[in-house]
């Protein structure tokens, strides 16, 4: 049986954690991962699909929805007690979610998932009770189309 020729009970103090190798090809290495390090979060990002903005639309429109149904609930009430101005409470309301309906039918979805949000959140806007009117009374057909077709040539789908 071999025996050691001595014992280490602690690493030597006097090493660094890179070995040492002046060479310029250790250095042009060294460089060239440092580089390629860098890059990774760039090629990560690339690879990552941006965030659709229909998705801030389509809660936008949410937000102002629900403002204009209780302004009109608070309309309705003053109307109750025979005030006047009552038509007041709900006109900024009104303007801010036809300008919210307007941008969500006029956007364009970027990605497939934005694409299907969008389409699902119109569709049953179509389909409610209260929201019906909005895509069978103000909602012009050629721009929901041309819309449409500008989503699916975001997303890479080619006629």
């Amino acid at each position: 049986m071999t025996q050691a020729d001595r014992v280490l009970s602690t690493p030597p103090t006097n090493t660094s954690a890179l070995p040492a190798d002046p060479t310029r090809r250790h250095l042009l290495t060294i460089a060239a991962g440092g580089a390629a390090a860098a890059a990774i979060p760039a090629v990560a990002l690339a690879l990552t699909p941006a965030i659709d903005p229909v998705f801030d639309l389509i809660e936008a429109h949410r937000r102002a929805n629900v403002a204009h149904t209780d302004a009109l609930t608070l309309q309705n009430q003053l109307e109750v007690a025979h005030d006047p101005d009552a038509y007041l409470v709900s006109e900024k309301p009104c303007d801010d979610e036809n300008d919210a309906f307007e941008a969500l039918v006029t956007a364009s979805a970027t990605t497939l998932p934005g694409l299907i949000e969008w389409l699902d959140y119109l569709q049953k806007l179509g389909s409610e009770f209260e929201t019906e009117w909005m895509m069978t009374d103000r909602t012009c057909a050629a721009v929901l189309v041309d819309s449409f077709v500008t989503s699916l040539k975001n997303i890479g789908v080619r006629a």
